[in-house]
C-alpha cells in the first residue's frame, strides 16, 4: 500500500528525512489567506504537487495536507462536515455528488486542503464545484476494458468499469446495533484512464503518476507512486483501487 506522500513524489526513510523535506517545502510557501486565528500557506510546483500548511498567528503549524492542483471538476451539494478525532482541519466535507442535470448520484466525503479558509463559507445545501484528487492507497490496472471483462472469475460478479463506492469502511461487517463508522474521505472505485503522465516533484526530484480517471459520477485526478508495486498507468487502461480523497473548493462559497 502506497503512502500519500509518495503519490506526489515525497519519499523519506525516517522522521529526520521527512522533516528535512517539510522544511524545504515550508521555505517555498506563499500565503493563501488568513482568518482571525490562522493563516493558510501553500506550497506548489510546476508538476501540480502541492501542500497546505495551517499556521497559528504565533507561527505554529497545526495541520499539513498533501494535495495536487486538480484539473477535473466535480459538482456536489454540501450536507455538512464529519468530525475527525485528531484535527479539526481534517474534518471531511460531507456532500452529495450530482450529475449535469442536478440529480443526486451518491453521498461521499472528502478532505479540503483549503478548509481553514472556506469552512465558514460553506452553507448546508449549497452547490459547490470541487477540484477533486484521489491518492491511490491500493491500485490495480488492466490494459483495456476487454482485458478487465476477461478477468472475471467463473461464478463471481465483476464490478462495472465505472463503479464508485464511497466510504468503503461503512460496508464492513459489524456487530448488530453498532452505529456505522464516521464518514471517511475515502472511496473504492473503478474507472477509465483518459490521460496519464509521470511527473517530477521539483523539491525531492522523485517521480509520481498523475492520471485523469473517469468513473461513475465524474472524473478524478488520480495520484499514484512510481514504484515496483504500483502499475504504470496509460490512457485506455481500466483501474481499480482504494483512494484517499482531498479537494479544493473552486466555486459556490457563500
Amino acid at each position: 500500500m502506497a503512502n500519500h506522500f509518495a503519490c506526489i513524489g515525497i519519499h523519506a526513510n525516517d522522521r529526520k528525512a521527512f522533516a528535512r523535506v517539510m522544511d524545504s517545502l515550508l521555505e517555498k510557501t506563499t500565503s493563501a489567506g488568513t482568518t482571525r486565528e490562522h493563516e493558510l500557506k501553500m506550497w506548489s510546483d510546476a508538476s501540480g504537487a502541492s501542500y497546505s500548511f495551517v499556521f497559528t498567528h504565533a507561527g505554529k503549524v497545526e495541520c499539513a495536507i498533501p494535495s495536487f492542483r486538480a484539473e477535473s471538476r466535480l459538482r456536489v451539494r454540501a450536507t455538512g462536515f464529519a468530525a475527525d478525532e485528531s484535527c479539526r482541519f481534517c474534518d471531511p466535507l460531507e456532500a452529495e455528488v450530482m450529475d449535469a442535470e442536478g440529480n443526486v448520484l451518491y453521498p461521499f466525503a472528502t478532505q479540503l486542503d483549503d478548509i481553514a479558509l472556506v469552512r465558514e463559507r460553506i452553507q448546508t445545501g449549497a452547490e459547490l464545484r470541487l477540484a477533486p484528487c484521489a491518492f491511490a492507497e491500493s491500485l490495480e490496472s488492466w490494459p483495456d476494458e476487454a482485458a478487465y471483462e476477461a478477468s472475471r472469475k467463473p461464478g463471481k460478479a465483476l464490478l462495472g468499469s465505472r463503479f464508485f463506492v464511497p466510504n468503503p469502511a461503512a460496508l464492513l461487517a459489524r456487530p448488530q446495533d453498532t452505529p456505522p463508522p464516521p464518514a471517511e474521505p475515502r472511496a473504492h472505485f473503478t474507472g477509465h484512464v483518459k490521460s496519464a503522465d509521470v511527473l517530477t516533484n521539483s523539491v525531492t526530484g522523485h517521480s509520481f503518476q498523475h492520471a485523469l480517471v473517469q468513473t461513475y459520477g465524474g472524473t478524478f485526478d488520480v495520484l499514484a507512486a512510481v514504484d515496483e508495486a504500483t502499475p504504470l498507468l496509460r490512457p485506455g487502461n481500466i483501474v481499480r483501487g482504494t483512494f484517499w480523497l482531498v479537494a479544493r473548493v473552486t466555486a459556490g462559497l457563500g
